[in-house]
């Protein structure tokens, strides 16, 4: 008699090493640390306003570190890899908080809607600027999309006193195309149209300018029926649209 099923499924999940917090932090940080490169950290901390200091190590080497890494464990609960990406993000140089972000994505398919509020909001918040912060917008962006109980927070979010708040919101949608929900990313960007703070300012342009790839007809709409736009925001909306209307008028040869 052959035995339930049950017992013989074996999931590829649970064939790497067990999950250890402790060492896979080590291993990460080790690595990175042994990858780093003094004169290329000066630049890059340079172009960030040495807010941050840096190892100096470009994305795609830190990238490759965590997931690999990360392939040789077992696949984590949500809340152990939100404790992952936490102990990285507290971690001094910036590599370490894009590291958090790269832990994020890979075990992307075990956070549930929850993170939208408070979790994401901490990491939005702190160690702020537009690197870390716009590079949760691909989680924040399938979480919405996928659970429809995390629309009300980006509403939320866009009345929120904080810039990095705000921010998220407003680009919460980019490279949907024409699965933007239109709706929302106009009441969005009339709520900030005005808005002149620069990271606002430019997520509004940003965000139009991205669907206006898909529906430039749209977006200048928009722009036309929007005076109260902010300048970078208007430039920023046009800038395909006016680059394409010059190409089209170049005599041909």
């Amino acid at each position: 008699m052959y035995p339930e099923s049950h017992e013989w499924v074996i999931t590829i999940e649970s064939m790497g090493e067990k999950w250890d917090l402790t060492q896979i932090l080590t291993s990460i940080s080790e690595q990175l640390h042994s990858s780093a490169d003094p004169v290329k950290a000066q630049g890059m901390s340079g172009y960030m306003r040495n807010q941050f200091p840096f190892l100096g190590i470009a994305t795609p080497l830190r990238r490759n570190t965590v997931n690999n890494t990360l392939k040789h464990y077992s696949t984590p609960s949500e809340q152990e890899i939100l404790e992952l990406a936490l102990a990285l993000h507290q971690l001094p140089q910036r590599e370490f908080q894009h590291a958090g972000v790269d832990a994020l994505m890979h075990h992307r398919k075990v956070i549930g809607p929850a993170f939208i509020g408070e979790r994401a909001e901490f990491f939005i918040t702190h160690k702020s600027w537009w690197d870390s912060v716009d590079s949760l917008n691909p989680l924040i962006r399938q979480l919405v999309r996928t659970h429809s109980e995390c629309v009300p927070v980006m509403h939320q979010w866009i009345s929120n006193e904080n810039k990095w708040i705000v921010r998220s919101a407003i680009t919460h949608q980019l490279t949907l195309k024409a699965n933007t929900n239109t709706e929302r990313l106009a009441q969005f960007c009339s709520l900030r149209a005005s808005d002149t703070e620069f990271f606002i300012a430019k997520a509004v342009g940003w965000a139009l300018r991205d669907y206006s790839h898909t529906h430039p007809q749209w977006v200048q709409h928009f722009v036309d029926t929007h005076p109260q736009l902010s300048p970078l925001a208007r430039r920023e909306a046009l800038k395909v649209i006016v680059r394409n209307s010059r190409s089209s008028q170049k005599p041909s040869r």
